[in-house]
């Protein structure tokens, strides 16, 4: 217990013993003395972890040679040369400082940087498709980052790993696939062959997971309804999805109510997944529906099993899709894709895992001044990769 929590106990001790003795029996010396509260040593203010967390980054201090290092690795996958560190061993801070950020830019101008980025997509779209090689020459030429899904030709570039540098070109056409539309990556027959699966579910998620960092449930309504065994939670309404009542065609309930949460999810999966359809398992278009719906006999799936007669496609509520393009449109409108884009980025220089698979997400006041200027700069990805590898979380240890 504390001190200043016993005060009060003390206190009325010594008043009662004042009270039972009597001016014979004590000296003036020897009678107790009531304690003061403000004698006591003064206590500490309760600490909050906000208080904490400054209290940590104010320690931090600048080494802009530790800071090389690191981005040395990261931005061309070795170490710095001898002659890069002792640059920056000289001057005083100010110099120090100027001279990181020129290496840096020197870093990201390098030949090293482009397969350091192939790489990288390679990574988080898990496949290495044209997909991965068109990411990182959008980065590398600084193109906008909106090109990812609105592109409509060479999305599958090759690359000389001699030269470090990208020619552009179409992507095959699968064996017995024609020639369809193309949307950036939302197209690319290496991504839709990595995540086919039934009904194209998986090609969504890969969409939401990759672009939006976010699980599905995509979006909340204002008005959570409860629904039998739970709670309906999503922006769509609850019977723009297909269910199974009088609708004896449709092979899926996604009304079923004993298990709601479902709908959840499914209120946006349903309305994109229609999209993805005709892609076979190699990622080419055919004319009929290529993905199965997992029931006995494993027929293909038709738009019916996603949504209700007349039901339009949807990204989000209120966002209306018509085709592959129109979703491609949609991807590079959305704000949090944006902000998705810039968050991969801080990641990748912090070595920090997968926002979504490891939980690495970012509180919005970190990277939000990277996401202004990420807008503002007409979506280029270059400029967010500099600014965050000179940055005080950067070069501070």
């Amino acid at each position: 217990m504390k001190m200043k929590s016993l005060l009060p106990v003390l206190a009325l001790s010594t008043l009662a013993a004042v009270a039972c003795g009597s001016s014979e029996d004590e000296s003036p010396n020897d009678k107790p003395k009531l304690t003061d509260p403000q004698d006591e040593p003064a206590q500490e203010a309760p600490t909050t972890p906000e208080a904490e967390v400054k209290k940590i980054l104010d320690a931090r201090r600048t080494d802009y040679g530790e800071a090389l290092r690191t981005a040395s690795l990261k931005l061309r996958d070795r170490l710095p040369e001898l002659s890069e560190i002792k640059q920056i061993d000289n001057g005083d801070e100010a110099a120090k400082k100027a001279t990181y950020e020129k290496l840096v830019d020197d870093m990201i101008a390098s030949p090293d940087f482009a397969r350091v980025m192939i790489k990288f997509w390679q990574d988080t779209f898990r496949t290495d498709s044209g997909a991965a090689r068109f990411a990182a020459q959008l980065v590398i030429e600084d193109r906008a980052y909106t090109d990812l899904f609105t592109a409509t030709d060479n999305t599958c570039p090759t690359f000389d790993g001699n030269t470090s540098t990208f020619t552009a070109a179409r992507c095959a056409i699968p064996d017995v696939g024609k020639q369809g539309p193309t949307a950036g990556v939302l197209t690319d027959p290496g991504l839709l062959g990595q995540y086919f699966a039934n009904m194209a579910f998986r090609r969504v998620r890969f969409v939401q997971e990759t672009f939006v960092c976010n699980k599905f449930p995509a979006e909340f309504g204002d008005r959570p309804t409860p629904m039998g065994n739970g709670v309906y939670t999503a922006a769509l309404p609850f019977d723009s999805i297909t269910g199974k009542v009088g609708k004896t065609d449709a092979k899926v309930d996604f009304q079923d109510t004993k298990a709601v949460v479902c709908a959840n999810c499914h209120a946006n999966l349903n309305h994109v997944a229609p999209l993805f359809l005709d892609y076979d398992a190699k990622g080419a278009l055919k004319d009929t529906p290529q993905v199965k719906v997992p029931v006995q006999g494993e027929p293909p799936a038709a738009r019916i099993d996603f949504l209700p007669d007349g039901e339009p496609l949807k990204w989000r509520a209120g966002k209306e899709l018509t085709d592959i393009a129109s979703l491609g449109k949609a991807l590079a409108e959305d704000p949090d894709v944006a902000t998705c884009a810039v968050n991969r980025m801080w990641n990748f220089a912090m070595s920090r895992g997968d926002i979504v698979n490891d939980l690495a997400s970012i509180p919005v006041a970190v990277t939000q001044p990277y996401v202004d200027q990420f807008k503002g700069n007409g979506q280029k990805l270059k400029a967010i990769i500099a600014a965050v590898f000179k940055s005080e979380d950067f070069t501070k240890f």
